[in-house]
């Protein structure tokens, strides 16, 4: 078959739902995208369900299912995802965890589980716990990440998943850290358990007195000197992408989670100082790279934007609707460059994340597929309701997976 290639854009939690202040319109309705208008009628779209219909997924689940993989096949997860995104390489019989550099008391009351949401100095609380040996031999590797967030990782024998975790689970302070239990009676489980125990109370003792908290402690402001572990996985077995449709993928992020999915499927990681996890990424910069991705012979080329999950997460509608209007542009820019003959160009997001419910849903998410053989349905309007009439409406994310591996002639012929 002949091989096309394609570029897909991810707008991180840019599905939404009607909003009393944008007119009951969601942000994707309210905001200015000519560019995505043009898109969509030149290629088929629909709303399309992450994973199932109705069911909530994380950023680490709506990518995989985005990459094609089974969730429920290969999700280990989310902590063995942060340690890939921190660089940490796990082996067989290794736990991880996503953790965050949180303040606790001395009953281990958690007095705020971001640290104030510290920014500064976890490079060098994260090498104060790395390499620590816990009492039966135990290794903990530990690498700082965004802001507040740190990747545990245990090496040693006989470890289990099957443990509760620290995390108290909520949002409101003065909640205690909770003591890991088995979840199964093996010994593993027990062992584990207790040994997470033991290296929560060491994070404590090592964090306290670290010159960084008592600098902290100086200037008013909440040690951090408590690790909240969360997200315990093992290592993930998963074929790269590379492997299973023979071509070559790059990936262009800033959101390091989105980094570790990634890599664990065997893309090409692409970053700059400029290409942020937050709201001030270089959008015509990101689209820039893709045009040289592909000239440089990539097939698939992901770029990825962060920025609407966190408007969404933190109830800014307007801010929402300023972010699509750039995802527009960026959108435009590489329709100039792209020739839609030879290369496809669409979008998509891994979740919605309605600004009124400050959360992920369990909502379908906007999705576009344009090429010059792409069929067109009658969809001509950016956005949720208009999108209702496409022809992609109500597939899920691995569907659409599928249906560009085989626009691009990367996909197996199943039966003779």
């Amino acid at each position: 078959m002949r091989k096309k290639q394609a570029i897909l854009v991810i707008a991180d939690g840019m599905g939404d739902r009607p909003n009393e202040e944008l007119n009951y319109q969601t942000p994707l309705e309210y905001a200015n995208t000519p560019n995505m208008d043009a898109l969509v009628s030149l290629g088929a779209c629909g709303n399309v369900h992450p994973y199932q219909p109705g069911i909530r997924v994380g950023t680490d689940v709506g990518h995989l299912a985005i990459f094609g993989y089974d969730p429920k096949e290969v999700y280990k997860g989310r902590g063995p995802i942060e340690a890939y995104s921190g660089g940490l390489e796990l082996e067989d019989g290794d736990i991880a965890f996503r953790g965050n550099f949180a303040s606790v008391d001395d009953d281990f009351k958690v007095l705020d589980r971001r640290a104030q949401r510290i920014t500064v100095g976890t490079k060098e609380l994260a090498a104060a716990i790395n390499g620590l040996k816990l009492k039966d031999g135990t290794l903990i590797l530990a690498k700082e990440l965004t802001a507040h967030r740190v990747a545990i990782v245990l090496r040693g024998k006989d470890l289990s998943t099957n443990i509760t975790e620290t995390d108290p689970g909520t949002t409101q302070d003065g909640q205690p850290l909770l003591k890991p239990k088995p979840l199964k009676d093996s010994e593993s489980a027990h062992k584990t358990a207790q040994l997470v125990w033991e290296l929560t109370k060491s994070i404590y003792v090592l964090l306290s007195a670290h010159p960084i908290n008592k600098r902290r402690t100086k200037e008013g402001k909440l040690p951090a000197n408590m690790i909240i572990l969360r997200g315990v996985g093992g290592k993930n077995s998963m074929d790269p992408i590379s492997k299973i449709c023979h071509i070559k993928c790059a990936c262009i992020a800033g959101d390091l989670t989105v980094h570790g999915i990634a890599k664990m499927a065997g893309m090409d990681l692409y970053a700059e100082e400029e290409f942020t996890g937050g709201l001030d990424t270089n959008y015509i910069g990101k689209a820039n790279l893709a045009i040289k991705l592909l000239q440089k012979g990539y097939d698939w080329i992901i770029v990825h934007v962060k920025a609407p999950d966190l408007a969404g997460h933190d109830n800014l509608p307007w801010k929402k609707v300023e972010i699509a209007s750039k995802i527009d542009q960026m959108i435009g820019h590489l329709m100039k460059s792209v020739d839609l003959q030879k290369c496809y160009l669409s979008y998509t997001s891994d979740h919605s994340t309605p600004c009124q419910l400050g959360d992920h849903s369990g909502d379908p998410v906007p999705t576009i597929i344009a090429g010059s053989d792409v069929i067109k349905d009658s969809v001509v309007k950016t956005g949720e309701s208009f999108f209702i009439n496409g022809s992609l409406n109500n597939l899920k994310a691995n569907d659409i997976f599928r249906i560009q591996m085989d626009l691009m002639g990367a996909s197996k012929k199943y039966g003779a």
